[in-house]
């Protein structure tokens, strides 16, 4: 009964432990969300050097975007974990609107979908998505 004890307590320091050493790295921690157009084209210029993005439309909740530059080119920017990832969008991806909801999914299992909330937008940037997928 007391070795069991000891190790019930071993464990229990044991996990918060980790807890805390999980949480002194950062690790799990809320990302930032993103903040305003000017964010969105900046992350998207952090993602892909010299892209170049002139106009942004950002989900209504700040996880994701979709970054235009001066050719054309559209970048789609989505949260993962506390970090932002982002792809080119082209013939890869599939495309769904849903009033105000546009739903992204790539065929990179690892990328996923995404869905953003883009308000009364949202049907004109699905329209403008038509000319590169």
């Amino acid at each position: 009964m007391t070795e069991q004890l000891l190790i019930l307590g071993g464990s229990l320091i044991a996990v918060l432990g980790m807890a805390w050493a999980a949480r002194a790295m950062g690790l799990g921690a809320t990302h930032d969300q993103i903040r305003d157009h000017a964010h969105a084209i900046m992350l998207a210029d952090e993602a892909e050097c010299g892209f170049g993005g002139v106009s942004a439309d950002v989900d209504a909740s700040g996880y994701g975007a979709i970054v235009v530059n001066a050719t054309g080119a559209q970048l789609l920017i989505r949260a993962h974990g506390n970090r932002f990832v982002a792809r080119r969008i082209g013939p890869g991806f599939e495309a769904r609107l849903d009033r105000r909801y546009l739903t992204l999914r790539s065929d990179e299992a690892t990328f996923g979908a995404v869905t953003l909330d883009l308000g009364d937008q949202a049907a004109t940037v699905a329209s403008r998505l038509r000319r590169v997928l």
